[in-house]
């Protein structure tokens, strides 16, 4: 029962990173966060942050939209960072946890937002009827639910999962290990591509570019990149505003003359 306390604590950090998802948005529940808090409470945040900033990468791009509801990335980077690091196989067992696991607590989540329909129908009723302090209360009251959908699993997966994923691992072939490593490459770059394509139009693509030619030709690092990539924004933001107010205070203008 060695984990019991460490299975706890990551728990807890679950349910926050949670309340974090659907209320104040702080930026917790992403998943370069979430994974390096998991490695500091297991006493490794260096392999922590590399197995989360593996796992940013790989979901940068999931987002939720209408009724759609995404992969659970919550528990997949916590789930996959404590595994990585507790199993002692990194990266590798990280993001081969975390992909099926965000999936299937995807199904959890549905689960959980079907059930506290009968939570919504009560808010109306209440809302009908005038009652205003009830319409809050049935709010809160779907929050342990959701909660415990990502803390119980994340409990039991840090209490028992770790020797299991380390016997299995210990019977993979290299092989298979190898692949999986090469997987775990490709991933983030399918998370940017998912990015780019909600993010990229006609007027874009030239950034693209210049940030491409900044890396492949001038063997710019990364840092270098995105502070040219800052200045570029900030000097874009100012020109297009510009070229509105510009805009709008000639047709202000021309209006009044007629």
């Amino acid at each position: 029962m060695e984990m019991l306390v460490p299975a706890i604590l990551v728990a807890i950090w679950a349910a926050i990173c949670t309340l974090d998802l659907f209320g104040p948005q702080l930026s917790l529940w992403r998943p370069l966060v979430a994974g390096t808090g998991v490695g500091v409470i297991l006493g490794d945040p260096v392999q922590g942050l590399i197995i989360a900033g593996s796992l940013e990468l790989m979901w940068l791009g999931v987002v939720s939209v209408g009724a759609y509801v995404p992969p659970d990335v919550v528990a997949g980077s916590i789930i996959g960072t404590a595994i990585g690091i507790l199993s002692g196989e990194g990266a590798v067992a990280g993001i081969a946890i975390a992909v099926p696991v965000a999936v299937a607590s995807q199904q959890l989540d549905i689960l959980f937002r079907t059930g506290t329909i009968t939570l919504m129908h009560k808010a109306d009723k209440a809302a009908l009827n005038g009652y205003l302090d009830k319409i809050q209360r049935y709010h809160l009251m779907g929050i342990p639910f959701v909660v415990l959908t990502r803390a119980i699993p994340v409990f039991f997966a840090v209490l028992l999962g770790a020797k299991y994923v380390e016997d299995l691992f210990a019977h993979i072939p290299q092989v298979i290990l190898d692949g999986l490593g090469l997987a775990g490459g490709v991933l983030p770059a399918l998370g940017f591509a998912m990015l780019l394509s909600l993010m990229l139009n006609k007027e874009m693509w030239v950034f693209l570019i210049i940030g491409f030619f900044l890396a492949a030709y001038l063997k710019v690092p990364t840092i270098g990149i995105a502070l040219v990539g800052v200045v570029v924004a900030i000097l874009y933001d100012r020109f297009v505003n510009q070229s509105i107010n510009s805009g709008s205070v000639e047709t202000t203008t021309g209006g009044g003359l007629e």
